[in-house]
């Protein structure tokens, strides 16, 4: 399995900005030694990169994503994602003109 040292990138980010770990925690709202843990750790739970990407304005992800050795999707791929997602949203559109017309409907015979 591949390895990243996904800590010690957020921690090289964290001294080139000077964020010290107890900035850090008031930022993040954490207890100080809930992110000298999180730190000391050899993960970090994606939430937890996201908010320390906002914190560093820096997109950990992509460093991540750069240092993978896989293919990126294809063109292909990612076209006919957008387009599966289009036909989810139609179809969602009709349910819920579907749900409004029920609705209407045992409303008028409850009422009658």
């Amino acid at each position: 399995m591949y390895k990243i040292d996904i800590v010690s990138i957020a921690n090289r980010e964290l001294d080139n900005r000077h964020i010290s770990h107890s900035d850090l925690s008031r930022r993040l709202n954490l207890n100080p030694s809930s992110v000298q843990g999180m730190l000391a750790r050899p993960t970090l739970q994606v939430q937890r990169l996201l908010d320390l990407s906002e914190v560093c304005n820096y997109n950990f992800f992509r460093e991540v994503a750069d240092l993978l050795p896989y293919a990126e999707p294809s063109a292909t791929l990612i076209k006919s994602m957008a387009i599966a997602a289009n036909g989810y949203e139609e179809r969602i559109k009709e349910l819920e003109m579907e749900v409004k017309i029920l609705r209407q409907t045992l409303k008028d015979v409850m009422g009658k």
